[in-house]
């Protein structure tokens, strides 16, 4: 008849206690003294030294006239044992000193149409960890996603993620996409457009590999909406210029006009807007994020997510921009 397998050791040994107790009595040289240093009765000491002595399968200890005397089992287990305690302590310090973070670097790339909000969700966390020095690299989707793909950032902030392998993202927030004109254009004093209204205006629009570019052209697809007159500009700061300057209207992110722009620039309500999309974090999936990174990537999906849904709630109630702040 075929023996069943003997159980391996770690389930044998009842719980980290017993070694715990075993170290006790070697240090304090016997289980009275144990018992007092560890406020525990004597005979509960016993039991439990038994109970390991059973889970190894060999005697722990013997007792020679008054004297507990460790069998050469027993020593082998103590040597193990403190190693175990060892390792915890270890293990102990690193978490504590996950917790405690105070210096390191971290770098950030992130797509420029998100450049507006980022310094504002990460200010809370450059205040309390001040001696983490944070880099922010700042381009368009072209450059960000070369920095990904050669490996030079911590993490990333992109709107369209990235159809590339061994990366892994995580959705931040929403991204409002609004229509803006000059508060002095016919149209702004309107209640109420359709796309028909305003399909015959030149657009201002981000060149063609922009990511919130491919977000408008897609969604504008879906909808079976046109564009018919364009031209593009490089930068979100330029297209906002312009639209002031009365060459024509934009789709920006809503969060993207500050509160003195809301004065000059002004949210059209056109039927089917804002378009809806969503701000993604994004890493190397073989890349192992430092403690650090770590750290900003659970920070900004905890209480950053939380600070950009209060802004995002704040402009859905009130139609204007506010920045994520705490």
């Amino acid at each position: 008849m075929a023996a069943f397998p003997k159980k391996r050791l770690h389930s044998r040994i009842g719980t980290f206690r017993q070694l715990e107790i075993l170290i006790a009595v070697e240090r304090f040289g016997g289980i009275a003294a144990a018992a007092k240093n560890l406020h525990l009765t004597q005979p509960n000491i016993s039991m439990q030294m038994k109970k390991l002595s059973e889970g190894i399968g060999m005697p722990m200890y013997e007792t020679v006239g008054k004297r507990l005397k460790f069998t050469f089992a027993g020593k082998m287990v103590l040597e193990y044992a403190k190693e175990i305690f060892a390792c915890t302590d270890r293990l102990e310090v690193a978490l504590n000193e996950l917790e405690n973070i105070k210096s390191g670097e971290l770098s950030i790339g992130v797509v420029t149409s998100a450049e507006y909000f980022i310094p504002h969700l990460l200010g809370p966390f450059c205040r309390r960890y001040p001696n983490i020095t944070v880099a922010i690299e700042i381009g368009n989707r072209g450059r960000i996603l070369d920095r990904l793909t050669r490996n030079l950032d911590d993490l990333y902030i992109f709107g369209q993620p990235p159809a590339l392998e061994n990366t892994a993202s995580v959705q931040l927030g929403v991204n409002h996409l609004v229509v803006i004109a000059p508060s002095s254009h016919p149209l702004a004093s309107r209640p109420s457009l359709s796309w028909e209204d305003i399909a015959a205006e030149q657009f201002i629009l981000r060149e063609e590999e922009a990511g919130i570019r491919q977000i408008i052209d897609a969604q504008l697809k879906e909808r079976g909406l046109a564009i018919n007159r364009r031209m593009t500009i490089a930068s979100n700061e330029g297209i906002k210029h312009a639209v002031l300057a009365r060459m024509g209207l934009a789709i920006v992110p809503a969060l993207s006009l500050d509160e003195g722009q809301s004065k000059q620039l002004v949210r059209l309500p056109v039927q089917g807007f804002p378009l809806v999309d969503h701000w993604h974090v994004v890493h190397r999936t073989g890349k192992v994020l430092s403690q650090v990174a770590e750290l900003c990537k659970q920070y900004i999906l905890n209480e950053g997510l939380g600070m950009y849904r209060e802004a995002t709630r704040y402009w859905e109630a009130n139609n204007q921009p506010k920045l994520p702040t705490r």
